[in-house]
């Protein structure tokens, strides 16, 4: 394929001065490096795309790359990603780039090209013989990416894969079988636990030897820290008793905080006091709440019924998602968390609140945190706008250091203090007073929930200011490419919900390119998709959603293209629309492409002119105003979080601000600050709608969230050490069954009569000499050896296992069949009921682990350390667990 720069396409020079490193002893150590780097910038500037092509045989190796080869593989990539896209790589991102193959975590600030930077390093890997995956928060991103870098790994000589939730096995497969392959963290994660329930090797996804892979981890401190509370679980649905959570939810709504329970906000716990249970036994007429009865003990309900009532807020904690079903919201990004539930009964209990049908309970059947998840790879690195401040965790967890790149140019960005108000109300009111104050200069708010973004947005509305909104909402976040790219156009006020960890880029005065994509989309589709594959894009933009309108002879060219392109896909799929528009939008040709192709992206190149040619304008519009303005509604449990918002702002040099107006009835002031904030309040007295600001105030709030983050560290650590132990087991389960899964033939046999001798051992030495007990036994479990097949006289001797192993190796040589299509039918059977056996057995454990986490927490009140009490009885249910897996596996295929 070749590759040709477009007319008029400008190269940075190669002379450019280096920008000031900082005092960092390892940015330091990169500088001869980068200077490398640059200096052969013209030697591959001065090839032709073949000859660069050729550089890459020369460079592959099955060794590490020397010094003087990565050099050389990060300006071949430099190269090849300027002549793709003409985005040439800066210094700060071949530091980057450098940093990651030495699998580190990136600090980079927003904007300064984490995504492109993958290319650097994954390219080296490559020529190491290594595949990469590359993780990220979200669908968009992973598809965003995968299309945009898609023909730079090409012309690299690289296969590149996309992984998008709804994929089947065959899908998986193929995409995860390439050179790089883009998907979520939730994917992968669920994906890995799929394979160790798969039943046969067809059903397994991920590659042989995945761990070995170089991974990288986009906006890690989502993804690593924030997200490291939850595990990914896979459960199976089991009966629910739909009338105990009817009767508990109403009960629920009669109990009064501070009479029946207390609330811990911090925890998200209630306690029940003693009228609270004296009260609830009264009304439902048990004698306690802790008697077990159909569907368990009443006091789960009643708990959870009132978790439900005062912690778990509707458009904050969750959303009910087309009238009918409740999904998580991610309190960091804002996003629904698709199929994701509370477990232990709380989802439906929430359900039961909103009046909705109670769907099944749910048993854990594969569990696994990302903390453990992430550890499996050796070749881990890791990227995001904000690490520093968890530089611990991430070195104690993860054994990553973080490493802080410096921006490619001055930060312009004001940051202004924080404004606070009395009341919500009030904050909000300034909040929209602010921004009438600054139009049309464009703004993003940054809220906590969807019912304060909707607030906010109507209040707007009412002051005749138009926003657009960005959140949980269905509606909302199908549209968050085309509400993104237009963010930073001239009056332009975006409402969002946790803008924080969704990758977007905000140009000011708009995204040329994203808008010219949305209109060749909406009229290429509306000749050649049919109203079903038109249904699977994303909605058309509203009509102002364009900076002016497509003169006609671009249009009319634009609609004969897209004959042509029906002609070519009478059938067209609305994601083979998408791969065509992401080849048209691109600046690349290759050799032999369709005509339609180049007069696609002749036309689609003529309407982002047109585009341009406004935006341009409204660009230096918006410079002079001071760039974007960021306001944030709340301070977040993390200060990483609110740093994501400011950093929305300020991209690459460019002016910008922020402010955050907050109030004395925010949770970080009401839930976490307690009595302190209290009587400072009283201290003020100052009307509703005047502001306070106060560096007291401030100083303390500071010191309240490094508080909340310390706090969620421990309850982060917490999961970590009672998961070191679960995952230690989970490694050798796993491996157990891999190696099932994996055996035929002889070998399979061979594995068979081992465990079938283990049971033996097993039923001999826990019946300490009682012949007719081991006859019994032995019976049960070969009935080939029942009535009276066995010398009962030799069972109680010294060589009684002896004796048994071998009469048992006949019962199963006998059960196998003669060697053939019999026998192989057998091993297909036998592996079946082996890897049933294993996971019934394993997903018993796992609920029995759970229930140890619970005991040894009470434990500790007594004074023992839960980690030690865990980690002890967790070692003598698991040495159990694996003589039933072995017995139970047995049983059924002797009995089979």
């Amino acid at each position: 394929m070749s590759i040709r720069l477009r007319d008029g396409a400008l190269r940075m020079s190669t002379a450019e001065s280096l920008f000031t490193l900082t005092s960092d002893p390892y940015i330091k150590k990169l500088s001869p490096l980068l200077e490398t780097v640059n200096s052969l910038e013209a030697e591959y500037d001065a090839m032709s795309d073949s000859a660069l092509q050729s550089s890459i045989t020369s460079l592959k190796t099955s060794k590490p790359l020397t010094s003087s080869s990565l050099c050389h593989a990060f300006a071949l990539s430099r190269e090849s990603i300027y002549r793709a896209l003409l985005l040439r790589p800066y210094n700060v991102q071949i530091l980057s780039g450098l940093s990651l193959y030495s699998k580190k975590c990136v600090e980079m600030n927003t904007g300064e090209g984490k995504s492109l930077t993958t290319i650097l390093p994954t390219f080296a890997n490559f020529l190491e013989g290594r595949g990469t995956t590359v993780v990220t928060v979200n669908d968009y991103l992973a598809k965003r990416d995968f299309l945009e870098y898609k023909e730079v790994y090409k012309f690299l000589g690289m296969s590149v894969g996309l992984i998008q939730s709804g994929m089947n096995e065959d899908e998986r497969k193929v995409q995860y079988d390439n050179d790089v392959v883009y998907v979520t963290n939730s994917e992968f994660g669920f994906d890995y636990l799929r394979d160790h329930l798969s039943y046969t090797k067809e059903g397994v996804v991920l590659p042989e030897g995945y761990e070995g892979r170089f991974l990288i981890v986009d906006e890690a401190d989502s993804i690593c820290i924030d997200e490291a509370r939850t595990p990914l679980i896979i459960s199976k649905s089991v009966p629910t008793n739909g009338q105990k959570y009817a009767i508990a939810t109403k009960l629920a709504t009669a109990l009064q905080e501070g009479v029946h329970y207390d609330t811990d906000l911090k925890k998200k716990n209630v306690i029940l006091t003693e009228a609270g249970y004296s009260d609830c036994e009264n009304a439902l007429k048990v004698p306690s709440l802790f008697k077990v009865e159909g569907g368990g003990s009443w006091a789960g309900y009643v708990v959870n019924a009132v978790k439900a009532k005062e912690i778990f807020k509707r458009d904050t904690d969750y959303a009910v998602v087309d009238g009918n079903r409740v999904e998580i919201i991610d309190t960091f990004s804002g996003r629904v968390l698709d199929g994701r539930k509370y477990a232990d009964g709380l989802h439906q209990a929430i359900e039961a609140k909103e009046g909705l049908g109670v769907s099944e309970q749910s048993q854990v059947i594969a569990k696994v945190t990302f903390q453990s998840f992430f550890r499996l790879f050796p070749n881990l690195s890791a990227m995001t706008g904000t690490a520093m401040t968890s530089a611990s965790e991430f070195k104690k967890v993860y054994d990553l250091d973080v490493v802080e790149i410096p921006t490619e140019r001055p930060m312009a960005r004001r940051d202004y203090d924080d404004v606070i108000y009395k009341t919500r109300n009030a904050a909000d009111g300034a909040l929209v007073n602010e921004i009438l104050g600054v139009s049309p200069r464009p703004v993003l708010v940054g809220t906590t929930s969807v019912e304060q973004s909707e607030r906010i947005s109507d209040a707007l509305k009412r002051n005749g200011i138009s926003c657009a909104l960005l959140n949980a909402e269905r509606e909302n976040a199908s549209r968050e490419s085309e509400i993104v790219s237009q963010a930073g156009r001239l009056g332009k006020v975006t409402v969002s919900t946790n803008m924080a960890g969704r990758g977007t880029d905000i140009k000011l005065g708009g995204d040329e390119g994203g808008m010219s994509f949305a209109f060749a989309r909406a009229t290429v589709a509306d000749v050649c998709l049919s109203e079903e594959e038109k249904s699977k894009l994303p909605p058309n933009p509203e009509t102002d959603y364009y900076p002016c309108e497509v003169s006609q002879g671009i249009l009319e060219e634009l609609l004969a293209v897209s004959k042509e392109v029906k002609k070519e896909f009478p059938n067209m799929e609305a994601r083979d629309l998408e791969e065509v528009l992401v080849l048209a939008n691109d600046t690349t040709e290759g050799e032999g492409e369709p005509q339609y192709l180049i007069k696609l992206r002749i036309v689609v190149g003529k309407v982002k002119d047109e585009f341009k040619a406004v935006l341009s304008e409204e660009k230096e519009e918006v410079l002079k105003l001071g760039g974007l303005y960021v306001m944030g509604t709340n301070r977040h449990e993390s200060v990483r979080v609110d740093r994501q918002l400011r950093g929305r702002s300020g991209r690459q040099g460019d002016p910008g601000s922020s402010r955050f107006f907050l109030s004395f009835e925010d949770d970080m002031f009401t839930v976490f600050g307690g009595d302190k904030f209290k009587k400072m309040l009283e201290m003020f007295r100052v009307s509703d709608d005047m502001a306070i600001e106060s560096k007291q105030v401030i100083d303390t709030l500071d010191k309240v969230q490094r508080t909340v983050e310390e706090e969620y560290e421990e309850v982060r650590s917490g999961v970590l050490s009672f998961d070191e132990t679960l995952n230690g087991q989970r490694m050798v389960i796993y491996q157990d069954r891999s190696e099932i899964l994996n055996l035929s033939g002889a070998s399979f046999d061979a594995f068979f009569k081992n465990w079938a001798s283990s049971v033996v051992d097993d039923i001999v030495d826990g019946s300490k000499g009682d012949a007719p007990k081991i006859s019994g036994l032995i019976a049960q479990f070969f009935p080939l050896l029942a009535g009276g097949v066995l010398d009962d006289s030799k069972l109680s001797k010294n060589g009684a296992k002896e004796y048994l192993k071998l009469a048992v190796e006949e019962a199963v040589n006998s059960k196998m069949g003669p060697d053939g299509p019999e026998r192989e039918k057998w091993r297909k059977t036998a592996q079946y009921l082996c890897l049933v056996s294993l996971d019934n057995a394993f997903q018993d454990h796992l609920g029995n682990m759970d229930s140890l986490v619970e005991s040894v927490t009470l434990r500790g009140y007594r004074g023992l350390d839960p980690k030690v009490e865990y980690q002890q009885d967790g070692f003598e249910l698991f040495k159990g667990l694996q003589g039933t897996i072995r017995r139970n596996s047995v049983f059924s295929v002797m009995n089979g």
